[in-house]
């Protein structure tokens, strides 16, 4: 089966640092999201999409 073109060749995400906090536990950079949000991107690279992530770091 045909995967479509992606429709950009490249993106920057762009993230608040609590996009990565674990508010139950308070942690600043919490694994479980860190490992999620790798698979993400692993996936869109697959893709042939090159990707630049830009993390605020007001929270740590």
């Amino acid at each position: 089966m045909p995967t479509a073109k992606p429709k950009y060749k490249r993106v920057v995400l762009k993230l608040s640092g609590e996009a990565l906090r674990n508010d139950k536990t308070g942690e600043s950079i919490d694994s479980t999201v860190l490992d999620r949000l790798a698979a993400e991107l692993k996936a869109v690279r697959s893709l042939g999409t090159q990707v630049a992530v830009v993390v605020g770091g007001g929270n740590i």
